[in-house]
């Protein structure tokens, strides 16, 4: 995967540089800038638009961001990759929260969790994962009837209602 050899170069230069943080909020703002102007994005994927075209209009637009950022944005440019960037910042994302010890769970339930229930989930999944950072986010689907689904590194561990009576039913 070509994003990961480009997350995986920024994130080296990150970290000795000591910018971990300002590169993320970086790429979150390019993001941003990508949803909110579609023109932008438009241009820059263009073949039709010259090589030195996009670079002027990359270093006019970033004019205020970190030099080693804008540069590795002008690499993306030269590269013909800057269409990636949103699979580069979900790469760099997913490096920064292992660099970190972050580990990210969705927990999904039928209603909004009150903040002691959250902090029972925590307290059940901090055991599990004992040295790591947890963050985790709540997700709402009424389609649960009751229970849990929580989701950590690809794996499910789903304690709802539904799945509970599917494997009764299953067994019957």
């Amino acid at each position: 995967m070509v994003e990961y050899e480009y997350a995986k170069a920024l994130f080296e230069l990150a970290i000795e540089e000591k910018k971990t943080e300002l590169f993320l909020d970086s790429l979150n703002g390019i993001l941003d800038v990508m949803s909110a102007n579609k023109d932008f994005y438009k241009m820059i994927a263009s073949p039709l638009v010259d090589i030195n075209e996009k670079l002027k209009v990359i270093r006019e637009v970033f004019s205020s961001m970190d030099a080693t950022f804008k540069e590795f944005l002008c690499v993306l440019v030269r590269n013909d990759r800057f269409v990636l960037i949103e699979q580069i910042t979900e790469e760099y994302n997913q490096m920064l929260s292992d660099y970190n010890s972050i580990l990210k769970i969705e927990v999904i339930s039928s209603e909004k969790l009150s903040k002691e229930r959250l902090i029972e989930v925590m307290k059940s999944l901090e055991q599990r994962y004992p040295n790591k950072k947890l963050k985790i986010e709540n997700t709402v689907n009424p389609k649960i009837l009751s229970g849990l689904q929580i989701i950590c590194n690809g794996e499910s561990l789903d304690m709802s209602l539904k799945n509970r009576l599917t494997k009764l039913k299953n067994s019957l």
